[in-house]
């Protein structure tokens, strides 16, 4: 899949616990298990596909023009920071130090004596 809002969609609904439907759906189109199209015409995830859908045309269709200018900035916000995250922070770098060996500890085969 190399839309990239799609794939934003699916890792976020990956995220979802693993009972739900559509984090199901999603951690499998992106393992490579399932494809969309195969999803589109699966009954197991139809109904729920279809539920969000409809779900997402009701809420879109209730926001003025403002706010739905704010949710497209908001969602392009969203797909750059699921797609684009900020690189991890470095590890801390440990000091280099002359020697590293604990003197305090000895093992049982440092003694001699067992001879």
């Amino acid at each position: 899949m190399s839309d990239r809002l799609g794939v934003a969609v699916l890792r976020f609904l990956a995220k979802q616990p693993p009972s739900d439907v559509m984090g199901e759906m999603a951690r499998e189109v992106l393992s490579g298990r399932t494809t969309l199209h195969e999803v589109m015409r699966s009954s197991a995830y139809s109904e729920a596909l279809t539920e969000a859908a409809a779900e997402a045309v009701r809420a879109i269709d209730a926001m003025t023009p403002e706010e739905r200018r704010a949710a497209e900035e908001m969602g392009e916000q969203a797909v750059a920071d699921v797609l684009d995250p900020p690189p991890p922070a470095p590890e801390p770098r440990r000091a280099p130090v002359d020697h590293d060996w604990d003197e305090a500890f000895t093992s049982p085969w440092d003694q001699n004596d067992h001879f």
